[in-house]
């Protein structure tokens, strides 16, 4: 070991563009991984709140709640531990101020995906909503009146509850009777579901032909370009795996070529391949660590000063698993030396 960081500092300048590149592709990888984790956020936080099981939905809506219809009587056809109807519909909050895009989701005053109240107070009657803080953040105030739907139906903010978003954008609550206002169509509200909020559910009858059970996985895999949007940054990710995993593969077998002379006077002296093989894997392994936690620093600060319309976020799990697959793809590409380590004969190398 003693010799192989003695060799790195003597040839500091290409072990540091080595170790230069492999923080590249780290940060790479890291901030792919913080935009995959965002989106996916975005995408699902609000039906992660619901902490349900199961979604049915209309079985003609291809798995999507949008493009769902149902009916508040479809709620007898399941049997729950929780259940509850909820409808969605994308909108333009404005105030006098900003217009932002939002997504109103809309359930009974005392359902179980109503969300907690953290500021203010509950819905009570129509033409009230709840935001989420995310919207609070954007200059929007409790006790404001905005305009929503088609039809800029004058709605009050009567209290906020957690960072929420769906489909990207900041979400919105309010009741069925105020969401048919919203949508802008005088129908019955018991008729504007798109979906059902199950817990530990099942069908309470046979006669249950228009609906679609599925598990919550299932439906958030379905959401409208979230698996196609995952797919995509995670193949970039295990790409730059391998590219990091070529890159060091590459970069030592060269230096073992031009080190055959060195390695073959070392055998001579009586070092075996293992040790030789040792070393390399251990200057492999400790430019990669550094690499990481030069990549780890850059990340954070990076996610401290992005914006917050940004979707970035990250988990210490993800960070380490991701932070070991280059480690291990690194120390890999360690051993592409091993068979021109093993294959050198001191006599011909020597001459």
């Amino acid at each position: 070991m003693y010799l192989a960081i003695k060799e790195m500092l003597h040839e500091r300048l290409r072990y540091s563009l080595l170790t230069g590149i492999l923080a590249l592709i780290a940060l790479v990888v890291f901030v792919l991984s913080g935009l995959a984790m965002g989106l996916s956020q975005g995408n699902r936080l609000a039906i992660d709140d619901w902490q349900a099981s199961e979604v049915y939905l209309n079985k003609n809506a291809n798995k999507v709640l949008a493009a769902s219809q149902l009916s508040t009587s479809d709620l007898k056809k399941v049997q729950a531990r929780s259940k509850a109807a909820v409808a969605v519909y994308a909108a333009v909050l404005q105030s006098k101020t900003t217009k932002i895009n939002v997504s109103v989701l809309a359930t009974s005053n005392k359902s179980t995906i109503m969300p907690r109240v953290l500021h203010g107070k509950q819905i009570t009657a129509v033409d009230q909503v709840l935001v989420s803080q995310n919207l609070l953040a954007q200059g929007v105030k409790i006790g404001q009146h905005i305009l929503l739907g088609p039809d800029k139906i004058a709605t009050k903010i009567v209290g906020s509850y957690g960072k929420s978003t769906y489909s990207i954008v900041p979400t919105v609550y309010t009741n069925l009777s105020t969401m048919s206002r919203i949508k802008g169509q005088n129908t019955n509200p018991s008729n504007l579901i798109n979906g059902i909020v199950a817990t530990k559910s099942h069908f309470s009858t046979t006669q249950h032909q228009g609906l679609q059970k599925l598990s919550i996985a299932d439906f958030i895999n379905n959401l409208p370009g979230y698996t196609a949007q995952q797919s995509t940054l995670n193949g970039m990710i295990y790409f730059l795996f391998f590219i990091a995993l070529a890159i060091v593969g590459i970069f030592m077998f060269i230096l073992t070529l031009q080190k055959r002379k060195l390695f073959a006077v070392m055998k001579v002296q009586g070092i075996s391949n293992r040790e030789i093989l040792t070393s390399i894997l251990f200057q492999a392994a400790l430019m990669s660590a550094i690499a990481v936690v030069i990549s780890l620093i850059l990340t954070i600060i990076m996610a401290v000063s992005l914006p917050s319309q940004v979707p970035f976020y990250f988990q210490t799990s993800q960070l380490l698993i991701d932070s070991l697959s280059l480690f291990l793809a690194a120390v890999i590409g360690g051993l592409a030396s091993w068979p021109s380590v093993k294959n050198i004969d001191p006599v011909i190398s020597i001459g």
